[in-house]
This record gives C-alpha cells, sequence and structure tokens, in this order.
C-alpha cells in the first residue's frame, strides 16, 4: 500500500509537470495559473500545492527536469582535469545543441524560460530563475576557459570571465533565433559547424583582461 501511494505521489507530480510544460508554452508563465495546470493535468488545485509551494517552484522544477542532463554534463565538463578543454567544451556544446533539436522537451522547456517567462518567475533564492540558470552556465564555462588557458590554448591574458559571456551570449542567440525561426536552419547538422566557428572566434581572437582594463581606464 505505502509503495502504492508513493508511486501514485510520483505519478501525479509528473502529470503536474507535464501539464506546466503545456499550460506555460501555451500562455506564457505570467498569465498562467496553478489552476490552468491543476485543470490540464486532471487534479485539483490542491493537489498542485501538495507537491509544489507554489508557481515558481513548479516552475523551476519543470526546468530541472528537463534540462538538468545538459547542466549535469557541463558542470561534469568543468570539473574535469586533464582533458584538452577546448576538445571538451566543443563536445559538450555539440552534444547540447544536438539534444535541443531532438529532445521535445528540452526544447519545450527552453522556448519557455527563453520565449515565454518574462523572466519573472522566481527562484528559491528569490533571484529570477532564468537568471540563475544563465550565471551557472557562464561559471562552468569560465572554469574550462580558465583551464584551457593553463593548457596554454588560450593566452595568459585572456579575460576568462568576458569570453565565458561572449560563449553564452553565442548560445543564448543561436538557441533563441532557432526557437523562434525553426525553419531558418537544421540545427542537429548545422550544430559542429556553429560550435567550429564560435570556438575559432576565441582561439583567433580572444578577448584580453588588460585591453579590457585599458578601455575602462
Amino acid at each position: 500500500m505505502v509503495r502504492r501511494t508513493k508511486d501514485e505521489a510520483l505519478a501525479t507530480r509528473e502529470a503536474l509537470l507535464d501539464a506546466a510544460e503545456q499550460v506555460f508554452r501555451a500562455c506564457g508563465v505570467t498569465r498562467a495559473t496553478l489552476g490552468d495546470v491543476a485543470s490540464a493535468a486532471g487534479v485539483t488545485r490542491g493537489a498542485v500545492y501538495w507537491h509544489f509551494r507554489d508557481k515558481s517552484e513548479l516552475f523551476a522544477a519543470m526546468c530541472s527536469r528537463a534540462t538538468l542532463p545538459m547542466q549535469s554534463r557541463l558542470q561534469q565538463a568543468a570539473e574535469s582535469d586533464g582533458d584538452d578543454a577546448i576538445a571538451t567544451l566543443r563536445a559538450v556544446s555539440v552534444q547540447a545543441l544536438r539534444e535541443i533539436a531532438s529532445n521535445p522537451r528540452t526544447r519545450a522547456v527552453l522556448e519557455i524560460v527563453l520565449c515565454k517567462s518574462e523572466r519573472l518567475s522566481e527562484a528559491t533564492n528569490g533571484a529570477p530563475l532564468a537568471d540563475e540558470m544563465d550565471r551557472q552556465c557562464v561559471r562552468a564555462v569560465e572554469r574550462i576557459i580558465a583551464r584551457a588557458v593553463g593548457q596554454g590554448r588560450l593566452p595568459a591574458a585572456t579575460d576568462n570571465s568576458l569570453a565565458a559571456h561572449m560563449l553564452h551570449a553565442f548560445f543564448h542567440g543561436v538557441i533563441q533565433l532557432w526557437l523562434t525561426h525553426p525553419d531558418a536552419f537544421d540545427l542537429d547538422s548545422s550544430a559542429p559547424a556553429l560550435v567550429d566557428t564560435m570556438l575559432a572566434g576565441l582561439l583567433t581572437a580572444p578577448p584580453l583582461a588588460s585591453a579590457r582594463t585599458r578601455d575602462a581606464a
């Protein structure tokens, strides 16, 4: 009986996350209500509150379920020692783009986060969830770039933070463009060329900390 109750609770939670994807994608996060999500899942509003404190927590769980595999791979890449940092960055980047192209759930959630969240839903720490996800990605990429500097693939004067933000902006733009105009190009087959172009720019003309310091003076 206990096992069955636990399985039923997990099934209800998954149904709510599925419904959240549908409702948030159709209405936008701000306009959608927990009542809308409950109706889409075929449960009561009370069932929503049994699993999630509020819409922000539901939104966070929905995002985590879809993006956690990609975030985990990026974190593992950031923590890997001894590997060729640039090759690692290329591999995880191509894999991420292809996952977005091939996984309907990942695509749907990123469309919500990038195009329909209005960046107003808050994470539990009070920071906008989309902003926190961005920061985590940038920090991980910055660690990979720092390793590339240590391996001599990039100059010692590379501005690691600016480089990480530049790469993040590149990916953010490519993904948002494709989500908005999926017929513009085939993201799956174009992923290697997109990543190689990005990395070629980084390797050929990396942003230098000394230059930024000079410009700020």
